[in-house]
């Protein structure tokens, strides 16, 4: 689903122009026949505001892999995306090959054994880089369906909306990591009473490698802005001061342009 680009008519018609490649790939494709490309919902708008849909997962598959990701008791939690659904949690995926047997279970916080040196990587934590792919791979979605497209979020909700709403309430959910809630506790200090309540720490925030994916407990190795510190982009976009990722990349596309 993270594999997904919206292409408008401008830059459609520049791409058939320069680009041999590209233009024999989309011709391939049958990307003149617009009523074939409409009919499989790849194409939307109306003249002169066209957009093109290049994804790897289809748009009839779309909703069934939304729905699965925006589950409670699946991946979607209270501080966002876990890496591996909490289906597992009762539910360990068993591989049995040949004698020799391998289980994979959710692990929201440090792995159980040994493996990876004790980290669970991706066996359940928040990870902010998926997050954060997720987030714009869900505006990218919305910049092509518009608000008339709505999904049921979380999943079992009964509340429907759509792709950019669903994309602002995971924000939300990620930068509350570093908030102070209404308890007046910031999840990412979990249990450690000196950094929710003494002076000298409970203001100073790092960026945590990963987070626990029921509590968002801060995990793993300190000061990974490389990835975790993200989320100031996160916080900016979210409230404007910056434009949209989908939004720079067309601005630069057409800057482009002879």
């Amino acid at each position: 689903m993270l594999a997904a680009a919206v292409i408008d008519e401008h830059m459609l018609e520049h791409s058939l122009t320069v680009s041999k490649q590209f233009a024999d790939y989309l011709q391939r494709h049958g990307v003149h026949d617009r009523e074939k490309l409409r009919e499989s919902g790849l194409l939307r708008g109306e003249p002169g505001n066209l957009r093109l849909l290049l994804s790897v997962v289809g748009t009839d598959r779309l909703e069934k892999v939304f729905t699965k990701l925006f589950d409670e008791n699946e991946f979607l939690s209270q501080y966002g995306l876990r890496a591996l659904s909490a289906y597992h949690r009762d539910h360990p995926y068993t591989l049995d090959i040949d004698g020799y047997g391998a289980t994979i279970d959710y692990e929201p916080a440090e792995s159980t054994t040994d493996m990876f040196c004790g980290n669970s990587n991706w066996r359940g934590p928040l990870w902010f880089p998926l997050n954060y792919l997720v987030v714009t791979s869900l505006e990218r979605y919305h910049r092509f369906f518009g608000d008339e497209f709505t999904l049921e979020y979380p999943s079992g909700s009964g509340r429907q909306l759509p792709l950019d709403a669903i994309a602002a309430d995971l924000q939300d959910r990620l930068i509350s990591i570093f908030l102070v809630g209404p308890d007046g506790r910031r999840p990412c200090f979990g249990w450690v009473e000196r950094l929710q309540n003494d002076p000298a720490w409970k203001d100073n925030l790092v960026f945590s490698e990963y987070f626990h994916g029921d509590n968002a407990a801060a995990l793993g190795a300190a000061h990974q802005t490389g990835w975790t510190g993200v989320v100031a982009d996160m916080i900016r976009r979210r409230h404007g001061e910056v434009p949209s990722v989908g939004d720079v990349v067309r601005i630069l596309a057409r800057q482009a342009q002879p």
